[in-house]
């Protein structure tokens, strides 16, 4: 294999490796994604144009976390009341490309969508 291939075979890797997948956010020269931290993406993207934030309680299944008793009823899960952070971002990328909404849960991205053109 002569060194221009070896060569380009590396680019190719390397530039497959670092594009963004269609739910990822670029913000200059980074990339956000899921999974990412609030803190990251702010420093990454600086402030957003609008943000939300609530909490919400929720109720999740327990089995399987806990040991069964012997006279406990299957057929019932044991719920367990959960409270979660939520922050929506929005940013505005300007006229000409679409408004992004990222979605945090407990300081965490776990949603990029997509609205209407910019302002």
């Amino acid at each position: 294999m002569s060194w221009l291939s070896f060569f380009l075979i590396i680019l190719f890797l390397y530039v497959a490796a670092t594009e963004a997948r269609p739910d990822d956010l670029r913000c200059g020269s980074y990339i956000i994604s899921i999974g990412s931290r609030k803190s990251d993406v702010l420093r990454k993207c600086g402030e957003p144009a609008n943000k939300e934030v609530w909490d919400e309680v929720r109720y999740k299944s327990s089995v399987g976390s806990r040991p069964v008793l012997p006279d406990e009823d299957l057929a019932r899960p044991f719920l367990v009341q959960e409270s979660v952070a939520v922050e929506e971002w929005e940013y505005n990328l300007g006229s000409g490309q679409f408004i992004r909404y990222l979605r945090f849960e407990n300081g965490r991205l776990i949603r990029i969508t997509t609205g209407d053109y910019g302002y």
